[in-house]
């Protein structure tokens, strides 16, 4: 494996013409050819990771390459002394491409005014950007959703009203900009909101309404479209085959049904994700245990529906004879309800496993059960109109892999190349990214003994596992529209992989899992059950896992930890937030051991580099950061740095002064709070 010793041209071009430090982050040349002749052997980890950090254009700051790791008193940035005239060359063995994402590493949040713009007053048609004015809604559209309702209306509570066109032009525009940028599944340029149905609509409008910070009318429009949802599923259950009480064994239909019987199940998991998605984060345990019944029927809906892609080709081949408007008209929604209903399919599974995830459950739905293809191009997904979606079909050479067929590419693959082709979408990497993480739940769960709960993967299991994570990334970084700027065309998803990615990384070594109790949404109980956790060893097999866990902690601290924290809805995803609990655990525990070993077992050289990294990350953060007042005030020695237990505490610090200042899901503030008094339990732990 060649060790790649720049960065490509097109960073100097960019740094050149940055207009400041906060539109354009600088990407320094941290694996100088000085480094490399002077014989050092650099860990294979370490290469890994630099190779993930050049491709995919991450922060090369705070990097465990430059200089002597001891050097504490050192500049962060190094950076900033290099010589403004140094030519860099073109990185070897890596695939040069437009949009590469080397001209924004990481995401600019959002100015002051960016969620203002999704809300603005519609009626004012100067006052809206052109994107937003698929979501107005008219007042006409209002009284055709209150009219569809009208029947049911013995269902809803006697309070509930429909918002008014501006609430409801409100939420629906939230949604899209925040939810829907991070799963995709509705075709944004066809959208009609009275094309749908009422209970997904008031699902939409539910979580729009909570980006909107208005929790009281989102929680009304959530139980309003849940009854709805439950009515149709009574009535129409034999359309999809189940009932609207949980069958713990519904039989798959394999079986090809009618239009109608799959558009409507398709619509139902489509109201599903939004119901569950408004359910799974809320702060009340009532809510989550709703989560819990909805999750049960999706599984069945979805399993019901058909998972496989039969005798269907991925997308319509476009013919070369010339066609009229009517024909390519009827050829693009033929291709847009196939598409939708892949995209709807796939992300139910992934949004189930984010489920699994967040509340160690064992995964209702396997990887196994799904024979879908992966989705398709964003420039085909995005196309505006059927000629720009014809030229956008033709470029695509061959269809997607099916997600199955990858995922076991992916496990085979032997070497650090990209075993796909063609390579999958961000989207479909992100798919993917589930299968290996759910596969690292099975895996650990069969292999737990029956008397610990604290099981260590097979070795030879943990290599095909972090193959295959090589390779996921591999793919990723070769994609096209893998650029990490979420204010790009292809929105936020490569950048939240990034953290599940890391996510999958710490989960090899950590069992976390059974130790966070997040459905209790009980702050003591979730710090006293990660107290409880097992401990980290030193070991050269996590220093990867630490590697993706002190990269997780400089993103929020490179973009200013408050800034993110409160302007973090269109491009930080609650699933961010799940990494990053994993992430600051199993820093905190390894850092917490290398204050207990440190004396009878010296630093290994990754050890040391790791070490430094981190305490340059909470320097920075410690500089500017302003915390609350509390332990750290009365005792002066937890700043001293230099002390690995002192570190281990400043991490969790931060990671809780992050979570506590989110502003988008109060269930962010609760894992914060958590942390926090995990962090009283280590300090009262270590005074005793």
């Amino acid at each position: 494996m060649q060790l790649p010793v720049a960065v490509p041209q097109t960073v100097n071009e960019q740094v050149q013409h940055q207009p400041s430090a906060d539109d354009g982050q600088f990407v320094p040349n941290f694996l100088s050819p000085q480094m490399l002749d002077s014989g050092v052997d650099f860990d294979t980890h370490f290469r890994e990771f630099t190779s993930f950090l050049d491709g995919v254009g991450l922060s090369a700051e705070w990097s465990p390459f430059f200089g002597d790791p001891d050097r504490h008193e050192e500049p962060i940035d190094p950076g900033l002394t290099q010589d403004d005239n140094e030519e860099t060359s073109p990185r070897q063995g890596a695939p040069t491409r437009a949009g590469t994402p080397f001209s924004s590493w990481l995401p600019s949040a959002p100015t002051g005014n960016r969620i203002s713009n999704y809300v603005s007053d519609t009626d004012n048609p100067r006052a809206i950007d052109p994107e937003t004015r698929p979501f107005k809604v008219t007042e006409e559209q209002r009284l055709k959703l209150k009219t569809s309702i009208l029947d049911h209306s013995h269902l809803l509570d006697p309070a509930f009203c429909v918002p008014s066109r501006h609430a409801l032009t409100r939420y629906v525009t939230s949604f899209f900009g925040g939810f829907h940028t991070h799963m995709p599944f509705i075709h944004i340029p066809t959208w009609q909101i009275n094309d749908h149905s009422p209970e997904l609509i008031f699902g939409i409008a539910a979580i729009g309404a909570q980006y909107c910070f208005e929790s009281r009318a989102s929680e009304r429009l959530f139980f309003a479209g849940k009854a709805l949802l439950m009515e149709r599923l009574r009535r129409d259950a034999h359309s999809f085959g189940v009932s609207s009480v949980p069958i713990p064994h519904a039989v798959p239909h394999n079986g090809r049904r009618s239009d109608a019987g799959n558009d409507a199940a398709v619509e139902t998991i489509r109201a599903l994700i939004t119901l569950m998605g408004f359910a799974t984060w809320e702060p009340k345990a009532s809510m989550v245990q709703e989560s819990f019944a909805l999750q049960g029927i999706l599984t069945q809906v979805l399993r019901n529906s058909g998972l496989e892609d039969v005798d269907e080709p991925a997308s319509p081949t476009p013919s070369d004879q010339p066609s009229d408007g009517n024909s390519l008209w009827h050829e693009w929604k033929t291709w847009i309800k196939q598409e939708s209903n892949r995209r709807s399919k796939l992300i139910g599974f992934s949004f189930l496993h984010t489920h699994s995830i967040a509340y160690n459950v064992y995964p209702t739905l396997r990887s196994n059960e799904i024979g879908l293809r992966l989705p398709c191009s964003t420039k085909e997904w995005k196309a505006p109109t059927p000629a720009l979606w014809r030229t956008a079909t033709k470029e695509i050479q061959e269809p997607q892999l099916f997600f199955r067929e990858a995922l076991s590419l992916l496990l085979k693959n032997k070497n650090d190349t990209a075993p796909l082709l063609p390579i999958p979408t961000p989207l479909g990497n992100y798919v993917l990214l589930h299968g290996l993480l759910q596969r690292i739940h099975i895996v650990r769960d069969l292999s737990l003994p029956v008397t610990s709960s604290s099981a260590v993967l097979p070795s030879e299991e943990v290599e095909k596992l972090e193959r295959g994570l090589r390779s996921w990334t591999s793919c990723w970084q070769q994609a096209p529209e893998s650029t990490l700027d979420p204010n790009n065309e292809n929105g936020p998803i490569p950048f939240t992989s990034s953290s599940l990615l890391s996510l999958a990384y710490v989960r090899i070594y950590l069992h976390l899992g059974p130790y966070r109790q997040l459905e209790t949404r009980d702050p003591q109980r979730i710090a006293n059950a990660i107290a409880g956790s097992p401990d980290i060893e030193r070991s050269d097999g996590v220093i990867a896992a630490l590697l993706y866990s002190a990269h997780m902690i400089g993103i929020p601290v490179r973009l200013g930890v408050d800034r993110v924290a409160r302007s973090q809805a269109f491009f930080w995803s609650v699933r961010h937030s799940l990494s990053g609990l994993d992430c600051a655990v199993l820093l905190s525990k390894w850092l917490s051991k290398l204050g207990e070993t440190l004396a009878e077992r010296p630093l290994s050289d990754s050890e040391d580099r790791i070490l430094h990294w981190v305490r340059c990350i909470v320097e920075e953060a410690y500089t500017v950061v302003d915390f609350d007042q509390g332990a750290d005030t009365d005792n002066p020695t937890l700043l001293d740095f230099r002390d690995p237990s002192n570190l281990c505490l400043a991490v969790l610090k931060i990671w809780a002064h992050f979570f506590k200042s989110n502003t988008q899901w109060p269930f962010i503030n609760i894992i914060g709070v958590g942390l926090e008094k995990y962090r009283e339990i280590l300090i009262h732990k270590n005074i005793g």
